[in-house]
């Protein structure tokens, strides 16, 4: 199994290093394209970056529907936002069965 990330090219890059497949995408086709590429690949685990998530939440949500791959939504270059506070509070919510974040103050 796999892991990928999908982002914008210059937040994804470095990831290569550690050896998880990087999908650069810049428009609607290459997030399609990407879509395909992981529906068609065996990947356990996609990270998408908050700003894909905010532009293409549609249509990557679809991917979270299934038990794989997990999708996680992790800061960009851009920093931590609502997108991956609300991403998170899901999963934990799935996996403990309760809300465990507490509100910011």
């Amino acid at each position: 199994m796999k892991i990928g990330i999908i982002g914008e090219k210059k937040s994804v890059l470095a990831f290569q290093a550690l050896g998880i497949q990087t999908f650069g995408v810049s428009n609607e086709s290459d997030l399609n394209i990407t879509l395909q590429q992981i529906r068609e690949g065996d990947f356990a685990v996609i990270f998408v970056t908050e700003d894909m998530m905010q532009k293409y939440g549609q249509e990557i949500e679809l991917l979270m529907r299934g038990a794989l791959p997990a999708v996680l939504v992790v800061p960009g270059v851009s920093g931590v936002g609502e997108k991956g506070r609300e991403s998170l509070k899901r999963i934990m919510e799935r996996a403990l069965g309760s809300d465990t974040l507490v509100a910011d103050p």
